[in-house]
């Protein structure tokens, strides 16, 4: 898939993270994921605190919304 498909892709999955967590739908991975990314936020490897909300420093995403799909991935390969 080229550059065009994957930026596609993204965004699909960016508004799909992002109606889920307003819709408050969690998943049986969502509680997981979010506890591997505040762990990195904790230790300075990958996350970082806006306020009350988490990003990561690596792909720049927005944590609450990104644990909610299930095609997401760790850049770092923890989930």
């Amino acid at each position: 898939m080229g550059c065009c498909g994957k930026t596609i892709r993204k965004a699909k999955n960016i508004v799909r993270g992002n109606v889920a967590l307003m819709m408050g739908m969690k998943y049986e991975f969502t509680d997981g994921r979010i506890g591997i990314c505040q762990q990195c936020a904790k230790d300075k490897t990958g996350g970082y605190w806006i306020g009350k909300t988490l990003w990561c420093s690596i792909c720049k995403c927005y944590i609450p919304a990104k644990t909610r799909v299930k095609e997401e991935k760790c850049p770092k390969g923890k989930w």
